[in-house]
């Protein structure tokens, strides 16, 4: 026998309530209206068939040889099919009743074949495998009673339709068990109606029909009826169930015309009752086929569904990529907020499907918002301009936690801005926070008519708001330090504009010191001269010493005016850089100087080159080999050493004498202006050498030094990078 599902009608159909949400397969879809009635038809067809071919029954036909081997061939196939698509339900559903329920019908499609086999007169006289009188008709019934209780089996699983435990094999294992056992129970009912026939009451009296054999139909009958009770009290009823209903109620119009109500073989009641039933199988398997089919080609729409629904979602995730792309380049393009906005508020709201959406900035101490954009569908607005409570955000502790809001417009206070969204269909809304660095700086906001917020849409305007909070956050701050760095370069400007006046003032100033304080110096000086000369006979001695002093000053102020004029020169002048041979260049200033001390012993050792300004650098050598010279001069034997070293990065420089020295304690004061730690008359000079030094190897970008004690001499020390600098 074979089993049939109900044509899906035209509405979707949901699993029944066993089912949950396992696939939709005819054990699990719920039986409709529709298909209620087709069966009613069937079983109605069914009895009437019935109803007029049982008065009929017992009239005998000529045999036909070939009828049944052609009957018992489409049995077998029918049944063996309709296994294998319950089978196949099985592997989806895993449910158990359906491996009892596929088991049952492979069991049917092997009893038809034994049956056709050990039928007398088709294969041989007695029929093959030991076939007695009795095999061929026990087995019928055997067959036709074991079916309804494997159907009450299937039945008594319940509502709950219980899974299977899935072994490690999967379902292979459990079909292939299944198929092992119905393979067995037919085996064993061959051996009993075979090596038992002895055994077993007489049913069958050559072709005729024994009286026992209406006693064992209705045995039969009664486990059939009984599997309909069983499924008709299954609920909820599925496809399946009442499908096997009709094969139920059909199968026992087929025993009643093939066994009962007939006489025996070949008769009337013989052959329609087997027609009947292979015709009633043949259409319940087209229906199961058909069933099938049409789960397919749902599957094959839900597919195409699924894909488009894919590609829908791959092409909003690109869009997603795309918006956040441009807040990136926009970031990088150094965009204001108004244009970061307002190049992304239209593809955000074709992304988010939504009547209207808004970029707004918060205004926390006035307790308003104003719009940054806002896209609707036929108008856009970008820039600053609308501005509203920010009542209309909602809770704005729950914002600064990240929280999105869901408003309804109406439960809003009334007001103009209330009005103006009612009038735009905005009923409902959503407000997701823009936070950065754990401010609240503003939200994005959207809705219309519905409150339709899935997850999805959440999930971009969280992604969205939170790339513009940053974008926003870096064009303010770009903004801020903009507007600083043009305050600092006016600052600069104004600096710089009183740094050059501060220079004309010195150089003014120089000039007066050239030219307005020499005439009177020189003016002193000339008549203390003519004084001395025209005049000198007649002074004391007094007078001579004090008309001395008067010149000495006059020239001592003249050497401090020199130096000033050239300690201001070094800080003014531009260097002009060019790689020297510092060797040289020391060499020439031991010239000068040892042609006025010649009895000062100057060793002067290799220098190592550097690039600097030649005309300084001179100026730091006569300063620093000069101060050596005169500070050693009063001890017996002088004596000088210069030197120097590549030191890593930088050029090292000295020069050592073991003279006079100083406390080491006021080191730092010697390179100060008109700082000196000797008196005049103990050693001449106006305190600015050293300050030169220290200013021109400054500018070089190196540093200076000392170190001695007293009367044990001193050493000076400078450096210059060994790249080139120009300051």
């Amino acid at each position: 026998m074979s089993e049939m599902a109900l044509p899906l009608s035209g509405r979707e159909r949901a699993a029944v309530g066993v089912a949950d949400a396992r696939p939709p397969v005819l054990s699990t879809l719920p039986a409709g209206q529709g298909e209620r009635r087709l069966a009613l038809v069937v079983v109605a067809i069914s009895a009437a068939v019935f109803a007029a071919a049982a008065p009929f029954a017992k009239v005998p036909l000529p045999q036909v040889p070939a009828f049944l081997p052609i009957y018992q061939s489409a049995l077998f196939i029918n049944d063996l099919i309709t296994a294998v698509l319950l089978f196949g339900q099985f592997r989806i559903q895993r449910s158990s009743g359906l491996l009892v329920l596929g088991s049952g019908y492979l069991f049917c499609a092997f009893m038809a074949a034994l049956h056709a086999l050990s039928f007398p007169g088709l294969f041989s006289p007695t029929g093959l495998l030991g076939a007695g009188g009795q095999t061929t008709a026990w087995l019928y019934f055997i067959w036709h009673g074991v079916f309804p209780v494997l159907v009450i089996v299937y039945a008594l699983q319940g509502d709950e339709s219980l899974p299977i435990r899935r072994s490690r094999g999967g379902a292979g294992v459990e079909i292939a068990c299944g198929a092992a056992v119905a393979l067995a129970v037919a085996l064993g009912c061959m051996l009993l109606t075979t090596k038992g026939h002895e055994l077993l009451p007489v049913i069958m009296r050559g072709d005729q029909d024994a009286s026992a054999k209406f006693a064992t139909a209705a045995g039969t009958w009664v486990l059939s009826l009984a599997a309909l009770a069983f499924l008709w009290r299954r609920k909820p009823r599925a496809v399946i169930d009442l499908w096997l209903m009709v094969v139920m109620c059909v199968w026992i119009f087929d025993v009643a015309l093939a066994s009962v109500l007939n006489a025996g073989r070949y008769d009337l009641g013989w052959y329609w009752g087997r027609i009947y039933g292979l015709l009633a199988a043949s259409f319940v398997l087209m229906v199961l086929l058909f069933e099938n089919s049409m789960l397919y080609s749902r599957l094959a729409e839900s597919s195409e569904a699924e894909r488009q629904r894919a590609a829908g979602a791959i092409a909003r995730h690109a869009e997603r990529l795309r918006i956040l792309h441009e807040i990136d380049r926009a970031i990088l393009a150094e965009m204001p907020p108004q244009a970061i906005a307002g190049a992304v508020i239209v593809p955000l709201r074709e992304l988010l499907d939504a009547p209207r959406v808004i970029v707004n900035v918060f205004d926390l101490p006035a307790g308003q918002v104003e719009w940054l954009a806002a896209a609707g569908r036929h108008r856009t607005h970008i820039g600053p301009g609308v501005r509203y409570s920010i009542n209309l955000m909602g809770d704005l502790a729950a914002l600064q936690r990240g929280e999105p809001q869901v408003i309804e417009t109406r439960t809003l206070p009334p007001g103009p801005d209330v009005e103006a969204l009612l009038a735009s269909g905005v009923k409902v809304y959503m407000v997701v926070p823009m936070i950065s660095g754990g401010q609240l700086i503003g939200a994005i906001s959207f809705g219309g008519e519905t409150a339709s917020f899935p997850e999805e849409k959440v999930g971009i305007a969280r992604e969205v708001a939170a790339q513009l909070a940053i974008a926003i956050s870096q064009a303010r701050l770009l903004e801020r330090v903009t507007r600083h760095a043009d305050e600092l370069e006016a600052r600069v400007r104004e600096r710089t504009a009183e740094l050059q006046a501060a220079n004309s003032e010195l150089e003014a100033f120089s000039y007066s010191v050239s030219h307005d304080l020499r005439s009177p110096l020189r003016a002193i000086d000339g008549y203390a001269l003519m004084l001395a000369e025209d005049h000198g006979a007649n002074l004391d001695d007094e007078g001579r010493r004090l008309l001395g002093v008067v010149r000495g000053s006059a020239a001592h102020m003249g050497h401090l005016i020199d130096d000033l004029l050239k300690f201001s020169q070094v800080g003014r002048r531009p260097l002009a850089l060019a790689p020297l041979d510092m060797r040289a260049l020391a060499s020439e200033v031991v010239a000068e100087v040892s042609a006025l001390h010649p009895k000062t012993h100057v060793e002067l050792n290799a220098l190592p080159a550097a690039t600097g300004d030649r005309a300084t650098l001179k100026q730091v050598w006569v300063n620093l080999i000069g101060n050596a010279v005169k500070y050693s001069s009063k001890v017996e034997r002088p004596r000088v050493e210069i030197g120097g070293r590549a030191n890593g990065s930088a050029l090292e420089y000295w020069v050592r004498d073991n003279g006079a020295g100083f406390d080491a304690r006021y080191a730092d004061k010697l390179f100060g202006v008109f700082q000196r730690l000797h008196r005049e008359d103990e050693f001449e000079g106006t305190g600015v050498g050293l300050a030169i030094v220290q200013r021109v190897v400054a500018r070089h970008g190196g540093r200076v030094s000392a170190e001695g004690a007293v009367g044990q001499g001193a050493c000076f020390r400078f450096t210059l990078p060994a790249g080139v600098v120009n300051k």
